[in-house]
C-alpha cells in the first residue's frame, strides 16, 4: 500500500513542476516577444552628425589665419605714416588676395556638406548664431572680391607676397571707386562679426559643449 502512493505522490509532483516549467517559459518569451528592441538590436538609421566633415573643417583652419592677418594688419597700417604705412598695406592686399582664393572653395565645401545641429534650442539665439554665420561669409566674399576690383581697375595692380600682378592697362574708377566705398563700409562693420564669433565660440566651450572638438580635423570621422 505505502509504494503505491509513493508512486502516485511523486508522479504528480513530477507533472506540476513540468507544468510550471511550461507556465514559467510561457512568461518569460511572452516578454520578451513585448519588450522593445534595443538601440543596438534596433534597425540602424542615419547617424546624427557630431561635428564637420574634415573638409569644411581644413577650410575653417586656413581661413582663420588669413582673414584675421588682413583685419590685424590693416588696423596696424593705420597707425601708421609714410613708407611703414605702405609696406603695412602690402601684406594687407596679399592676404586679401589669398583669402579670396580660399574663399571660393570654402563657400563650395559649406554648400555640398552636411553640417551637425545647432547646439542653440533656443530661437532667439539660434538665429543670432546664423545671422553671425552668414554674415561671416558675406564678409569673406565682399571683402576679396571688392578688394580685388579696387585693384585692378584702379590700375595699381595686386600685390600677392613676393610678386604683383599688374592691373587693368586704364583704370576704370566707375569700378574702382564704388568697390571702394562698399571695401569700406563693409570692412569697417564687418570686422566686428570676428569677435562675436570667437567670444559666441568660447561661451559655448564654457557650458561644456563640444565647439571646437566638432571643427578639428584630426578628430577620427569622416
Amino acid at each position: 500500500m505505502l509504494f503505491p502512493r509513493l508512486t502516485a505522490a511523486l508522479g504528480q509532483c513530477s507533472r506540476s513542476v513540468v507544468h510550471s516549467k511550461s507556465y514559467l517559459k510561457t512568461i518569460a518569451f511572452g516578454r520578451i516577444a513585448q519588450r522593445p528592441m534595443s538601440a543596438a538590436a534596433a534597425p540602424s538609421a542615419v547617424p546624427a552628425l557630431t561635428g564637420y566633415s574634415k573638409a569644411m573643417s581644413y577650410m575653417h583652419w586656413l581661413t582663420v589665419p588669413a582673414v584675421l592677418g588682413c583685419v590685424g594688419t590693416v588696423l596696424y597700417a593705420q597707425t601708421l605714416k609714410g613708407k611703414p604705412r605702405g609696406n603695412m598695406m602690402f601684406w594687407h592686399k596679399s592676404l586679401g588676395l589669398l583669402t579670396g582664393i580660399i574663399a571660393a572653395p570654402r563657400v563650395a565645401v559649406m554648400l555640398t556638406s552636411r553640417k551637425p545641429a545647432a547646439f542653440n534650442t533656443n530661437s532667439i539665439k539660434a538665429a543670432l548664431a546664423a545671422a553671425t554665420h552668414y554674415g561671416l561669409y558675406g564678409f569673406l566674399i565682399i571683402m576679396p572680391a571688392t578688394g580685388v576690383a579696387m585693384g585692378y581697375y584702379g590700375g595699381f595692380g595686386l600685390p600677392f607676397f613676393w610678386t604683383k600682378l599688374s592691373g587693368a592697362a586704364e583704370a576704370d574708377k566707375s569700378i574702382s571707386g564704388p568697390a571702394f566705398k562698399v571695401h569700406k563700409f563693409v570692412g569697417y562693420y564687418g570686422k566686428f562679426l570676428i569677435p562675436l564669433h570667437v567670444g559666441a565660440a568660447g561661451f559655448s566651450f564654457a557650458r561644456g559643449e563640444a565647439i571646437f572638438a566638432r571643427i578639428n580635423p584630426f578628430r577620427a570621422i569622416a
